[in-house]
């Protein structure tokens, strides 16, 4: 498993000191209940927070009815937090009071540090040191604070000391904008979402994101948790938590900012967190089962279908309408997001054809028409019918508009039908809560989702029942396919090793392999090829040159010895024209594999999550079309087959229009070999480029020929620093 200590200390944090305070110290502490030092006393005594209150601040002796202390080391009652509300140049000595009273978190609302320039990190530095020394662990700093609504810790500023009344509930969040993220509460809360705890967390120059769901994790009033970030400094820790809440069985929902070229610029100017490369970010969730979301609505949404606990067995769902239009819209969007709405079975069928008027539907989604409302019985005959269907994973009812008595009817048999099953049950409602308020009510007390829109039901109940799948699926294989098996040392150089050295290195890996030869530029091209079996290609091999074809450097479909001499004599006599000052290493003769699909294969090293492998149709159309799938190093073949099966051009390798179907086995093998290779190199190898690999067909090595994977082309860099060997994965940062 992966090491999570970060900057120092480890990732384990006392939680209920955290979210469950006895004491709160507030440095900078003000009698203006409007400025930053003021808010957070006002809103603690306001909400009836029922542990000790201790204001700092030497120019008073008493704020708000409460004594006032000169600094924190002078609070003798127990106090586990402290809220740090003064100028930059005066937080470090902050932290060191709070370390000799013993007090554990600070939550540093201050800026002037990372974010500011070079001065503010080298000061944001030392106070890490001075935190670390004193064993003070830290929120922030430039972070709007710590709300916990069940314990009424308000240790933040801004408006949200103001929504004191906001509901309670199972979720707890982190995000790295405060004003964003205590939004995103309010307006989950005016849905009827409740919340647990909600961190901004800054710079995250000491606990992190990632840490931070750590704690949610492990706290068990919480079952959904969620997070608004920008960048992370440890890509890995976040994989490692998105597995902790899978095993957990509590979704983890992530927003992700800063994805442009002008939000990065933000993000850096906003909290200086690495943005990293926004696909890596995407291709991380999928790994860990996060689910990434794009809007408040659909957080909210998932927010709703989530706290039901309920987990649908798979995407089949049966949807119940009113409204035939509102079906329609809901089927549409639910197959787009990977739904399946099946036929009923028969006795299902049977059943829905006594209940359904003939100007209605009983095919899946069910138009069961307004008209039923007559008579409830046949609305709860209707709906028992459907959910009871065993090829009905989940139960969708869309009620339209229906206002009034008849929505409070239908909400008692709604709930009647849900407490008799196990499978999720979800209402798509539109009406304005003041025309059905008990109806809302009673719905809501049985922890049935209401969504408003048909669409957004069907999004929600797709998302849930994916996370569903991809958590049995996660779980079922190991958190990081770490191997044990060493891989040859690399070559002790920071230049790029050509193609020649870069598939040796390669080979040596047992990744693919290649059939070729490297010839001097003044040797015998027909003797050095007595080895190899026509036709041939022929490359010139330099360190100097990286687009061959752009310099005249490759001859394919060489047929006989003597197109051989005249095509050595042409790469030379072309590349002496076009790149004279290239240093020549050779010219490299291969076989020319002509069966084969083309594909991409890479690594690059990401700044939040290291070693990064890319696949993808190759050749030529890499650039063109982008078809590119990535997954954090190391991982299995399941995952690298996942990769595969990603991309838009997996017809091709599958056997498009009469082509041989190529041996997605060894492509997957190798790119899972491969993902090991970047892992125990992580130190060295910077980058590696493999295009084209070229992926045989399945039938060759179905009968004992040589098919699998060719490296055609490769080009490795590494970096000047040599370890001696392989270093675990506790030493990655």
């Amino acid at each position: 498993m992966y090491n999570s200590a970060h900057n120092g200390f480890t990732a384990s944090v006392d939680r209920e000191r955290l979210i469950s305070p006895r004491g709160i110290a507030v440095i900078g502490a003000s009698r203006d209940s409007s400025r930053i030092g003021g808010q957070p006393i006002k809103a603690l005594q306001a909400a009836g927070y029922t542990g000790g209150i201790y204001p700092v601040n030497p120019r008073y002796e008493e704020v708000a009815g409460l004594r006032c202390y000169p600094d924190a080391a002078h609070i003798d009652e127990p106090c586990d937090l402290a809220i740090i509300a003064v100028s930059s140049a005066h937080v470090l000595k902050s932290i060191r009071d709070c370390s000799s009273a013993g007090i554990g978190f600070a939550v540093i609302l201050s800026g002037g540090f990372r974010e500011s320039g070079e001065s503010g990190a080298a000061l944001e530095h030392e106070l890490l040191e001075a935190a670390r020394a004193g064993g003070v662990r830290l929120i922030g700093p430039n972070c709007q604070g710590l709300v916990n609504f069940p314990n009424r810790v308000f240790a933040a500023f801004g408006s949200i000391t103001g929504e004191l009344d906001l509901p309670e509930g199972p979720v707890s969040m982190a995000f790295q904008s405060g004003g964003f993220g205590f939004a995103i509460a309010t307006q989950a809360a005016a849905e009827g979402v409740g919340f647990r705890t909600c961190i901004s967390t800054g710079n995250e120059a000491d606990l992190t994101t990632p840490d931070l769901l750590d704690v949610f994790i492990d706290d068990p009033g919480t079952s959904i948790c969620a997070a608004y970030i920008e960048g992370l400094s440890n890509g890995r820790r976040l994989i490692d938590v998105g597995r902790k809440a899978l095993e957990a069985s509590k979704p983890l929902l992530v927003w992700k900012g800063g994805n442009t070229e002008s939000g990065a610029r933000a993000a850096a100017s906003h909290t200086a967190n690495m943005t990293g490369s926004y696909e890596v970010f995407q291709s991380a969730f999928r790994q860990a089962g996060i689910i990434e979301v794009f809007d408040v609505q659909e957080m909210v949404d998932l927010f709703k279908v989530f706290s039901t606990r309920r987990q649908a067995r798979g995407e089949r769902i049966g949807a119940l309408s009113i409204s035939g239009g509102s079906g329609i819209v809901f089927a549409d969007r639910a197959i787009r997001d990977g739904l399946s709405l099946p036929e009923f079975g028969a006795e299902t069928a049977r059943k829905l054809a006594e209940i359904v008027p003939t100007f209605g539907s009983a095919a899946n989604p069910i138009d069961i028409t307004a008209g039923v409302f007559n008579d409830m019985g046949l609305f709860e005959r209707a709906l028992e019918a459907t959910i009871e269907d065993d090829g009905i994973d989940q139960l969708a009812i869309l009620l339209a508009s229906l206002p009034g008595a008849a929505a409070l009817s239908a909400a008692r048999v709604i709930v009647a039908v849900a407490e008799r099953t196990e499978k999720p049950v979800l209402v798509g409602w539109s009406v304005r809560r003041d025309r059905a308020e008990e109806a809302y009510d009673l719905l809501e007390a049985a922890g049935i989702p209401i969504i408003p829109t048909p669409v957004r039901l069907a999004h929600a109940a797709a998302v849930s029942s994916r996370w569903a799948t991809q958590r049995r699926t996660i779980l079922a294989r190991p958190q990081w396919a770490d191997t044990e098996d060493a891989f040859p040392v690399l070559p002790e150089t920071s230049r790029p090793l050509d193609e020649f050295s870069s598939k040796q290195v390669l080979a040596d890996a047992g990744i693919g392999r290649s059939v070729d030869v490297l010839m001097p530029c003044d040797g015998a091209p027909a003797v050095a090829a007595e080895c190899l079996t026509y036709p041939l290609v022929a490359k010139i091999v330099s360190k100097d040159i990286a687009h061959k074809t752009e310099v005249g450097g490759v001859k394919l479909g060489i047929a006989t010895p003597q197109e051989l001499d005249r095509a050595v004599q042409d790469i030379l006599a072309s590349v002496a024209r076009h790149a004279p000052e290239a240093r020549l290493e050779g010219i490299l003769l291969a076989e020319m594999v002509a069966d084969a699909t083309e594909a991409l294969m890479g690594v690059v090293q990401d700044p939040c999550f290291g070693p990064v492998v890319a696949v993808g149709l190759g050749g030529i159309y890499a650039e063109i079309f982008g078809d590119v799938s990535f997954r954090v190093a190391p991982f299995d073949e399941d995952v690298a087959r996942e990769m595969i099966f990603e991309l838009k051009s997996l017809p091709i390798f599958q056997g498009a229009r009469g082509r041989e179907p190529a041996d997605i086995d060894a492509f997957a093998e190798t790119l899972a070999q491969l993902s090991q290779f970047a892992w125990y190199h992580r130190h060295r190898l910077r980058e590696l480029d493999i295009n084209p690999a070229l992926v045989r067909p399945a039938t060759l090595s179905a009968t004992g020929m040589r098919g699998g994977i060719v490296i055609a082309d490769a080009l490795m860099i590494l970096s000047d620093v040599t370890t001696g060997g392989h270093v675990r994965d506790s030493d990655h940062a």
